[in-house]
């Protein structure tokens, strides 16, 4: 795909998804996982969060370590980081408007290199997973906290996982199974040294529907399964009068030799 008309897609996106990243209760603020997922933590390093969003994993990790780098393609959520973070005292985040797959830091740049839930809206992953590899110095860790298709879903499922999940925000790409990206992240980055499969996380369908949304398909698809229909992948719920839906993720560590 081209990565210049998708970029448009993804700042276009994002720029109506402001709600998903604003305030303590939001999604992204809810869920950010705990520090050690992202490894040991050392408090000399520099790091860099590729996609950073409004920084939220950047925040996380700043009391952790000397300095963090965020680099994402979309001005609006930089700068709803950039005022959380002043707003904070967080004085060692830099945030950078910046492309995945052209990143802007000569090879070797960062002892620690992040990228969480990002990899589905990318549109060359296979380059942008070997940018990530080239700026973490040797010796250093790539860390990938990533979207994976349910564990048992079928090309079928996937097909419409897909389809619903770019109803719900048409910069989603594809969604890769937890064997296939870490296949690729093998292929890419380096031998996985740690691997995972996260618990899924439920949220509220209601909780992450945007002005980017197709909110009517969106809510057929989901109460079409719910009443027997074909499945989505999205694991829907209702409880207690309202409907949940399910994000599986994996995470990947590489160790960069040295």
């Amino acid at each position: 795909m081209d990565g210049g008309g998708h970029n448009d897609v993804v700042r276009n996106s994002f720029d109506k998804q402001v709600p998903l990243f604003t305030g303590p209760a939001s999604v992204f603020a809810a869920r950010p996982g705990a520090p050690d997922r992202w490894g040991t933590l050392d408090g000399a390093s520099v790091v860099l969060d590729v996609a950073c969003g409004a920084a939220h994993v950047c925040e996380q990790l700043a009391p952790y370590v000397a300095q963090v780098v965020g680099i994402d393609l979309t001005p609006t959520l930089l700068a709803l980081g950039a005022q959380r973070l002043r707003d904070a005292g967080v004085r060692n985040v830099l945030l950078q408007e910046g492309d995945a797959a052209d990143l802007p830091f000569v090879d070797g740049s960062f002892d620690l290199v992040v990228c969480r839930s990002s990899v589905h809206h990318l549109a060359d992953v296979e380059r942008s997973l070997c940018e990530m590899r080239r700026v973490c110095r040797p010796g250093g860790r790539v860390a990938i906290d990533e979207l994976v298709q349910p564990p048992a879903a079928d090309a079928d499922v996937q097909a419409r996982y897909d389809a619903v999940h770019r109803l719900l925000d048409p910069s989603h790409l594809h969604a890769l199974t937890d064997d296939d990206l870490l296949a690729l992240v093998n292929a890419t980055v380096g031998p996985v040294t740690s691997h995972s499969c996260n618990d899924p996380s439920a949220l509220p369908l209601d909780a992450i529907l945007t002005d980017a949304s197709a909110r009517e398909p969106v809510w057929r698809a989901i109460e079409d399964e719910l009443a027997g229909g074909p499945a989505t992948g999205f694991e829907p719920e209702r409880r207690d009068g309202t409907v949940l839906v399910r994000f599986y993720t994996a995470t990947y560590h590489v160790e960069v030799p040295r």
